[in-house]
């Protein structure tokens, strides 16, 4: 039951290097919806999504804000189409997130629980 439980958990790294102290689910939610790419003063952050129509990204928004996947795209959408952001950046699965934020002191993302590596370090923990 707990490999389950920890299965369902979505995990937000960083780069053991980053400026990021901590986030809470507040601040993870803005940088995801674009509200904004700056935390606590740090630099402008790299964001980085799973693929569009993924599980994992339907569980993330599920899990941090109640966000439907319908819902997020259809967001996502209406701001595109007003020039006022670009959404986070979609790679194809946790290892190339992990990859990325191994390789940029800031970048950001979300993984399932059982990828997490020595290469980052996780900042918040989703649970289900």
């Amino acid at each position: 039951m707990l490999t389950q439980t920890a299965r369902a958990d979505i995990v937000i790294i960083v780069n053991p290097d980053s400026p990021l102290a901590e986030l809470n689910q507040q601040n993870v939610s803005d940088l995801y919806l674009g509200r904004t790419r700056a935390i606590h003063g740090a630099e402008r952050f790299l964001i980085l999504d799973q693929p569009r129509d993924s599980d994992l990204r339907s569980r993330f928004f599920a899990q941090l804000n109640g966000m439907s996947l319908r819902s997020v795209n259809a967001y996502w959408a209406r701001l595109q189409f007003s020039g006022d952001s670009q959404p986070p950046i979609p790679l194809s699965d946790s290892k190339s997130v992990v990859e990325t934020v191994r390789h940029n002191r800031l970048a950001i993302g979300y993984i399932d629980a059982a990828a997490v590596t020595n290469d980052v370090r996780p900042i918040l923990t989703l649970r289900k």
